[in-house]
C-alpha cells in the first residue's frame, strides 16, 4: 500500500467515524462510538504496517514533541488567566468558582501527567 492510499482511507476511516459518532450523539448513546474510535484506531494501526515507505522520521518526531510542549504551556497560561477570571467573578456568579475549580484542576492534570509521560520516556531512553 502506497503513502496516497493510506492517507485516502484515513480520510475515509475519519469520515465515517465523524458520521457514526455524531448520529450515536444525536440518539443518546454512548457506548458505541467508544467502540468505534477503538476499532478504527485498531484498523489504522494494522493497516500502517502495511504502508511501503516512510510516514514519519526524526524530524516529524522532534516537531511534535516542540509543538505538544508549546501546546501544553500555552493552554496552562490561558487556563490560569481564565481561572483567575472566573475566581474574580465567583461573588456575582456561583458557576464561576465551579469553572475555576475545573480549569485548575485540569490543568495541574496535564502538568503531573506531562511530567510523568517525559520522566518516564527519559528513563526509557537511558
Amino acid at each position: 500500500m502506497t503513502q496516497k492510499q493510506y492517507t485516502a482511507i484515513r480520510l475515509l476511516v475519519a469520515m465515517a467515524l465523524a458520521a457514526f459518532v455524531s448520529a450515536s450523539i444525536v440518539r443518546q448513546e454512548f457506548f458505541w462510538p467508544v467502540v468505534a474510535v477503538a476499532c478504527a484506531l485498531l484498523l489504522l494501526l494494522v493497516l500502517r504496517r502495511f504502508v511501503q515507505g516512510v510516514l514519519a522520521d526524526e524530524r516529524d518526531y522532534a516537531l511534535g514533541g516542540r509543538a505538544a510542549r508549546w501546546a501544553i504551556q500555552i493552554f496552562s497560561m490561558a487556563a490560569v488567566l481564565l481561572m483567575f477570571f472566573f475566581l474574580a467573578r465567583q461573588d456575582t456568579d456561583p458557576a464561576a468558582r465551579i469553572v475555576a475549580n475545573v480549569l485548575a484542576y485540569s490543568t495541574c492534570a496535564l502538568m503531573l501527567l506531562y511530567s510523568a509521560i517525559f520522566t518516564f520516556l527519559r528513563r526509557k531512553a537511558s
